[in-house]
């Protein structure tokens, strides 16, 4: 490949927000792997029922982006389509369709894989990427009814405090989790604190700095917040299984909703350092909870085009990269 060829690759790539702060010599390993494409107006790039195997990188044309039969978007080159569904590594993402005859640059799913494998930096900038979106669309939308665990967590919470072999137990039942290498698993829950509280407790605020999360062990409690345009309130109710204020701890920006107990509740109370550096010795946990956020803001989009369809008002989302809360136990979508 001649140098200016993939000087132009290295500039393209360092458009997208996650990959700007690496160097030149970082990203051609990557730069170099990206494959030209040409699609016809019509023609489909991604299929919404495979599991997805690549993002496109624009050049030039327009994309539509669509899920479940529902328009989120159009995107028009510099653009980029496919990346949050990569991410979720499920099909049932989203499909791409070239509105004009559109050229891109492919970027394979193994390539950004061994890019994160290398560089744990990207990997969290790319976490709090994704978040940082679910979060805006979170605080726009009515959010799911709770789900309790599949087997109630109560049978082994007593007036004891929980053994490590307990938390661990229950750690990995959750959905980032559930891969978990038991070391991994076993280093954080030992640095985390378990917490009982009684009903009508203020755990934080909007605007409080976000430091820690919180695995719900049992109880159940509200997390509320106002959205900024509607004037509207939303709750949330959380309980058991779910992790709480994950999101913005790890994305370090201040809380966005009110969180307070509705019964007594037993939490673990983990710091956002010792969750990153799980995150950073196993990497399958990392993509696991990568994978798990980037779902999410997936059915946020599913949401929001319903009530569209519905007659509600919604909100086009502007991210660059697909036409792009808080998290649970059994697949049921919690709050991260």
């Amino acid at each position: 490949m001649r140098r200016h060829d993939l000087t132009e690759r290295i500039l393209l790539l360092r458009a997208v927000p996650v990959f700007r702060a690496m160097t030149a010599s970082e990203l051609a390993p990557l730069a170099a792997s990206m494959r030209s494409a040409t699609f016809e107006k019509g023609e489909v790039i991604l299929r919404e029922d495979e599991p997805p195997k690549s993002f496109h990188l624009l050049l030039t044309g327009a994309v539509t982006i669509r899920r479940r039969g529902n328009v989120l978007r159009t995107i028009s080159a510099p653009g980029g389509v496919g990346f949050l569904s990569l991410l979720a590594r499920t099909s049932g993402g989203t499909e791409a369709v070239a509105e004009t005859r559109t050229e891109t640059f492919e970027l394979r799913a193994d390539a950004i894989h061994e890019l994160f494998e290398d560089h744990f930096a990207v990997l969290l900038a790319t976490l709090r990427w994704v978040i940082e979106w679910l979060i805006q669309e979170s605080m726009t939308q009515e959010p799911p009814p709770y789900v309790p665990p599949a087997d109630g967590f109560d049978r082994l919470v007593g007036e004891r405090e929980l053994g490590i072999v307990e938390r661990i137990f229950l750690l990995r039942r959750t959905v980032g989790f559930e891969h978990a290498n038991v070391n991994s698993t076993a280093r954080l829950v030992r640095a985390m604190k378990e917490v009982r509280v009684d009903a009508g407790t203020t755990l934080w605020r909007a605007g409080d700095r976000a430091t820690n999360i919180l695995f719900l062990v049992k109880g159940k409690m509200e997390s509320s917040w106002h959205d900024a345009e509607s004037g509207r309130r939303f709750v949330q109710v959380v309980g058991p299984g779910y992790i709480v204020g994950g999101g913005e701890a790890i994305a370090n920006r201040p809380r966005w909703n009110d969180l307070v107990t509705v019964e007594p509740a037993v939490f673990l109370h983990g710091s956002r350092e010792s969750f990153i550096d799980m995150l950073e010795d196993d990497l399958d946990v990392a993509l696991d909870f990568l994978s798990m956020v980037a779902s999410f803001c997936l059915m946020a989009w599913d949401r929001r085009a319903e009530a569209a369809l519905a007659g509600s008002s919604s909100r086009r989302s502007s991210s660059s990269l697909e036409g792009g809360p808080e998290g649970r136990a059994d697949g049921a979508r919690p709050g991260i």
